[in-house]
């Protein structure tokens, strides 16, 4: 079986503001010392030479390629690299440049992909309502949160959950039965990540724009099983952007804001 890190960095991702004490490099450190016995391929899609150059000197990855895709092209060009080695015992994680993780994640990722056909590290607040951010459709059809399913594995809580960020991980199995879904990235400007992963997780349409415009892909896909995604409780990945990054959160996994 092998761990592969599927990474992506990128110096033109989509304007958002990140917290200042955590630069790109810090992150792949953390990345690189946490996921220490996994095999990392690196996307660097549209980076500066700076950024190019200080890759290329200071880290070896198993494989690294530059591309100018933009965001969803350069995950498709992931999945396409990972498709082309996977067994379908491996694990696969999709990992942004923007993400902070705890020791543990690796574990929880062996453990949770034991139960679950996706596995998200990133316990994302628009699940919630008291989260003082946009909500996920599904939850504001839920008033509290998102309608969800527990399961205790044997040293984690998880929750089943609609959809997740271009961040999770996978087993090569599922990757390439889904292939056909995710193939949308190649052509497409922008992310489908929650579009995918309710056309995915068949969560009900309801009468929401962006939810009835996947009717066309639901149909296409109809055949497909359902696929659960479980989320850790609580979360064991931090995506670093201060508007969705709870209080309590900045002590959890040990930043500053500033």
């Amino acid at each position: 079986m092998k761990k592969i890190i599927l990474y992506r960095i990128s110096s033109r991702g989509y304007p958002k503001v990140k917290i200042a004490s955590l630069s790109k490099f810090d992150c792949l450190n953390n990345l690189l010392k946490i996921f220490k016995n996994w095999e990392f391929i690196c996307v660097a899609d549209n980076c500066d030479e700076a950024l190019l150059n200080q890759l290329k000197r200071d880290y070896s990855f198993f494989r690294f390629f530059e591309t100018k895709l933009g965001n969803p092209g350069s995950f498709w060009r992931l999945y396409q690299e990972a498709c082309e080695i996977a067994q379908e015992d491996d694990l696969f994680y999709f990992i942004e440049d923007d993400y902070w993780h705890l020791s543990n994640a690796p574990q929880a990722i062996e453990e949770g992909l034991k139960q679950f056909d996706y596995i998200t590290l990133y316990d994302h607040p628009d699940k919630y309502l008291d989260s003082g951010v946009p909500l996920n459709p599904y939850t504001k059809l839920n008033k509290l949160s998102e309608s969800t399913e527990i399961f205790h594995s044997q040293n984690y809580l998880w929750r089943t959950t609609n959809s997740t960020t271009m961040s999770f991980a996978i087993d090569g199995k599922t990757l390439l039965a889904d292939a056909d879904v995710w193939s949308i990235a190649e052509k497409e400007q922008k992310d489908h990540d929650f579009d995918n992963f309710c056309i995915l997780t068949k969560h009900p349409l309801i009468l929401k724009s962006r939810v009835l415009k996947q009717l066309p892909r639901r149909l296409r896909f109809f055949s497909k099983p359902k696929r659960y995604m479980g989320v850790c409780q609580p979360g064991l990945a931090l995506h670093l952007e201060p508007a969705y990054i709870r209080a309590s959160d900045y002590d959890r996994f040990s930043i500053t804001k500033n």
